[in-house]
């Protein structure tokens, strides 16, 4: 059967307005009752920060860094600072920082956040300036994620297999909760990248953990063998046609060098996080990303091995511990075993069987 070619649209297509009301009228409420409800469930998890260390998050305030950034503060009392880049009228992130920030004053804990883009050396050089003097040693987890889901010239465009899915207009995630938001399946195009997307992609995610590992060490706050510099990855599939061939693999593995750059210039524990795909307001905008999400759950959760964002945050903690000594700490074990039977579910995926599929993200 051919599939119908859709067109791809931010946020499920959710309309700009429509966020702009929902996120003024209703954005503190949500993410405050979010961040009691995750508040709940947050224990210690191992980490051991030294009392005179800090955790920069380049992020923070969404997806997996944000629920790191829950989970170092409340879990492991450690002192959090984060930067990140919302717009103010347009993204849920900032609510989710001020719910954040107000809870960890009310309860003695040091978390300051910046909404600034973190490739600028003068954003660098002020949160360096605020860490100086204050802290002994600082640990870096990169979190960025702004980069172009396009395809290199020689690979060409094409069109992959992806699925419609409604987002949530306050949280701006992709609401697989209601049988109707999975609305249908089909072909979305990939472009090509121009030379702009991939110096862009390379700059956010192939070269900003260094720009920062820099001037913290220049400062002395990377302490030898204990300072943690991270940054958040994908395992990709070789053979992904997006994700293997354009600008995001090539800014992968750029930063795959640059870790190994820091490590021996100066020292630092640098650590791969390999995570699997997840319902990330990131992951919406990559072709056939949705699906990847969709039918991973669906399969993962069948076998029991299932992780949510906040719980998948949470398990990040022990990478802090100073006996934590890997270069991979893999989150994706599960994840990538369920690949093959992923591949058969997303041939047979059809029109007449989409909601099926996903019965236990809704049910």
């Amino acid at each position: 059967m051919e599939l119908e070619v859709f067109r791809k649209l931010p946020l499920g297509g959710t309309d700009r307005r429509a966020i702009v009301q929902a996120l003024a009228q209703d954005g503190p409420r949500v993410a405050r009752e979010l961040f009691a409800a995750q508040r709940a469930m947050i224990k210690p998890r191992g980490a051991n920060l030294a009392k005179d260390t800090a955790v920069v998050i380049l992020g923070g305030s969404n997806g997996i860094t944000r629920a790191l950034a829950v989970q170092l503060l409340f879990g492991e009392r450690a002192a959090v600072f984060g930067v990140h880049y919302d717009s103010e009228k347009m993204q849920i992130g900032g609510h989710h920082v001020a719910a954040l920030v107000e809870a960890a004053t009310a309860e003695g804990l040091t978390a300051r956040f910046w909404n600034a883009d973190a490739t600028k050396p003068e954003t660098v050089e002020e949160v360096v300036a605020a860490l100086k003097g204050n802290y002994r040693a600082v640990h870096l987890v990169n979190g960025i994620a702004a980069g172009a889901t396009k395809r290199y010239v020689e690979h060409g465009p094409t069109n992959v297999k992806d699925i419609d899915v409604a987002f949530d207009p306050i949280l701006q995630v992709p609401d697989f909760s209601r049988p109707e938001n999975i609305r249908r399946v089909g072909l979305v195009e990939v472009e090509v990248a121009t030379d702009t997307d991939i110096d862009r992609t390379n700059r956010f995610m192939g070269t900003s953990s260094l720009l920062w590992a820099e001037p913290l060490a220049a400062a002395g706050l990377v302490a030898k063998g204990e300072s943690v510099v991270a940054f958040c990855d994908y395992d990709f599939e070789p053979d992904d046609p997006v994700y293997a061939m354009g600008p995001l693999a090539g800014a992968k593995k750029l930063q795959r060098q640059t870790m190994q750059e820091i490590h021996d210039r100066f020292g630092a524990r640098t650590v791969r996080l390999c995570y699997p795909a997840v319902a990330t307001t990131a992951l919406g905008a990559i072709p056939g990303g949705l699906l990847m999400y969709g039918l991973s759950a669906q399969i993962l959760k069948e076998r029991g091995q299932y992780q949510d964002v906040l719980e998948l945050g949470a398990a990040t903690a022990p990478i802090f511990a100073p006996d934590f000594q890997s270069t991979i700490f893999r989150l994706d074990e599960a994840y990538q075993a369920a690949l093959p039977e992923f591949h058969r579910r997303k041939d047979a995926l059809s029109p007449e069987n989409l909601r099926d599929a996903f019965t236990s993200l809704y049910r």
